[in-house]
């Protein structure tokens, strides 16, 4: 269930791109790059403030994680809270990104529409949201509920998306847990 939610996502996404045009939509990726050093900035001190303010499940005895297995478990909250914060300061600054591209939509640029471009307008907007997926279910993985585990490790996209997407993953790895612990 969760392969087909992403994969209806990633197809949307590629056609909402698709219909933005090359113009727009590298706005938006240039705005999620920006978002992302922004976050990288920022990050680890508000995951010592969300310690305070938002909930961890703790490991109990006997519990594994499919994900993040390098990681000690009892250690995994640290890397719950560094993504938690990575993801709200990066969801602010493209959010941010979006409302001025806004400005941008009005602008007329419908000369670059092709085919061609239109297409790498689509796939621009599917890594965008790859970026998106990657983050959101890396901070499900750090959850070491054995239910949640579970669905994730069932979904062979999940799995995919979470452990075996190299740029995404590497900066994962520096960023919440190398930095971090």
């Amino acid at each position: 269930m969760l392969s087909l939610l992403i994969v209806l996502v990633l197809t949307w996404n590629f056609y909402i791109g698709y219909s933005r045009g090359i113009i727009l939509q590298s706005f938006y990726v240039l705005g999620a790059l920006l978002s992302l050093l922004v976050a990288n900035r920022f990050y680890i001190g508000l995951a010592h403030k969300l310690t305070l303010w938002i909930p961890y499940s703790n490991p109990v005895e006997g519990t594994s994680v499919f994900f993040f297995k390098s990681v000690d478990i009892f250690v995994l909250d640290k890397v719950y809270y560094a993504g938690l914060a990575f993801f709200i300061i990066f969801l602010l600054g493209y959010a941010l990104s979006r409302f001025l591209g806004i400005f941008v939509h009005f602008l007329l640029l419908d000369y670059f529409d092709n085919q061609w471009t239109k297409c790498l307008s689509g796939g621009l907007a599917l890594l965008v949201s790859l970026l998106f997926l990657n983050m959101l279910l890396s901070i499900f993985a750090t959850v070491p509920m054995p239910f949640l585990q579970h669905y994730l490790h069932s979904s062979f996209l999940a799995r995919l998306v979470i452990e075996h997407l190299p740029p995404l993953t590497i900066i994962i790895q520096k960023l919440w847990i190398q930095a971090i612990i």
